[in-house]
């Protein structure tokens, strides 16, 4: 979904402020989300999301600012008469009540006929594929089917809006990866807005439109998920979101390579192709994502971003290795190579002394 901002924002959160007592859980905040969207909340613990969340649920008041929804000031409307459906890690399924009633259950709280009823819990279903289970309980289903009883649930009634509180938490990697393009499907289907709340960076890079990466109660970052991770506006950011090498000095300047950086602890220099705005002595960060770093054990073909070490540590991952590759000055970096060729054999290992170079175009420069 391409996102058209000169649209009207389905969600606005405008100066919202959360206390607790002496804390600050959200510190005004202003933030859009686009009808249709698959949006995610990302960050730490205790960074904010999950109390965001629960605002725009209802089951937190803001103790500043105004939450509005569709053009509505929901700020002071309760949970109930909200046109929301929130999703939670536990799924909160009946447990004496068959798959169907389960997703009965809120259809019939609001008194619909019984031919709409069934008409719905159908339809529900037949969306996540469980039409065979309907007359199991839950603790007859597995973990994968009871998050999509609950999904199904959750979209029976409708909702304007879904949000999901780490929704796959509980489901072991395997399925969890399936049910994140299952949730992604869904939700193209029936273009409902989704928030999701995680700490998991992989899923939110997976499943959203965008996402807002936040940070001691404020959204650091709005971006799509291959914008956070080429372009982070921050150095937090780049630490959070995947792996990241980070040099750390000063700002020579730029030239026809790009943006220098005079690496502290050493004699090295390193270049991005990004030009910044900011003095000459200024200290800056040079970022580098791993699978960008290329190692070999001689000396490559340039006149720049060239870095000597020796291999401390080799992570296997299947299509991929990870090598730990320690600098003269102490420092350690990481580079990630493709296992292409069928064989357990690797021309580099452990204490080899081996060369990293990137292309000044793979740097980022951070600022802050």
């Amino acid at each position: 979904m391409k996102m058209n901002e000169t649209i009207k924002p389905f969600i606005q959160f405008r100066q919202v402020t959360k206390k607790f007592g002496d804390f600050t859980a959200i510190n005004n905040l202003t933030l859009d989300i686009y009808n249709n969207e698959f949006f995610s909340l990302l960050g730490p613990s205790g960074c904010g999301k999950t109390t965001l969340l629960r605002m725009l649920a209802g089951f937190e008041k803001p103790t500043d600012g105004r939450i509005l929804l569709d053009g509505e000031d929901i700020t002071d409307i309760p949970p109930h008469l909200r046109p929301i459906n929130m999703m939670f890690q536990s799924y909160a399924l009946f447990p004496h009540m068959t798959v169907e009633k389960n997703i009965a259950f809120g259809l019939k709280q609001d008194k619909l006929p019984s031919n709409k009823i069934n008409q719905r819990v159908d339809e529900m279903l037949d969306l996540v594929e469980l039409t065979e289970f309907a007359k199991r309980k839950p603790n007859q289903l597995s973990g994968g089917q009871c998050q999509r009883v609950a999904l199904a649930r959750s979209l029976a009634k409708h909702p304007k809006l879904l949000l999901l509180d780490e929704p796959l938490g509980a489901l072991d990697k395997r399925l969890r990866d399936q049910t994140q393009f299952e949730l992604m499907n869904i939700q193209e289907k029936l273009g409902i807005t989704f928030v999701i709340v995680t700490h998991d960076q992989e899923e939110a890079m997976t499943v959203s439109n965008r996402i807002g990466v936040m940070d001691k109660g404020k959204v650091i970052q709005v971006a799509t998920p291959n914008h956070i991770y080429e372009a982070p506006a921050t150095k937090s950011v780049a630490e959070f979101i995947g792996n990241v090498n980070l040099f750390a000095g000063i700002y020579k300047g730029f030239n026809d390579t790009g943006s220098k950086l005079q690496c502290e602890h050493s004699d090295a220099v390193v270049y991005s192709s990004q030009s910044i705005d900011v003095d000459i002595g200024a200290n800056i960060w040079l970022a580098v994502r791993p699978e960008k770093l290329e190692i070999s054990k001689t000396i490559p073909d340039s006149e720049y971003n060239i870095l000597k070490g020796q291999v401390i540590d080799i992570g296997y991952g299947g299509s991929f290795s990870t090598y730990h590759v320690k600098l003269p000055n102490g420092n350690m970096l990481s580079a990630i190579r493709a296992n292409r060729e069928r064989t357990s054999e690797h021309s580099i290992t452990w204490n080899d002394d081996v060369y990293l170079h990137w292309s000044a175009k793979s740097a980022i420069v951070l600022t802050n």
